[in-house]
């Protein structure tokens, strides 16, 4: 599985382990812009038991890749805590 943002017929935006094969996202979220350069993630689904949710391909419009930055919070908060140092981060 691999952090991906997908875009919904609906208009949302949601971030989580996805996995296209099954077309299941775990642990999704949503983007909520918290000021000018910071999101905040709240739970897609946040009355629901599962933390793995089958979606239709009807309802997807597009499955991106976020940048590293993005990727690194949600592993954080909602992964392995593992992140990756971005190119500027790396010694040469």
């Amino acid at each position: 599985m691999r952090v991906k943002i997908l875009k919904l017929v609906s208009g949302e935006e949601i971030i989580g382990d996805w996995d296209s094969d099954t077309l299941t996202i775990s642990n999704p979220v949503v983007m909520i812009p918290v000021s000018k350069d910071q999101l905040g993630f709240q739970p897609w689904c946040p009355l629901s038991e599962e933390e793995d949710i089958k979606l239709k391909e009807k309802h997807i419009i597009a499955v991106l890749t976020p940048d590293t930055k993005l990727q690194n919070e949600f592993s954080r908060v909602y992964g392995s805590g593992l992140v990756v140092p971005e190119d500027n981060e790396l010694i040469h």
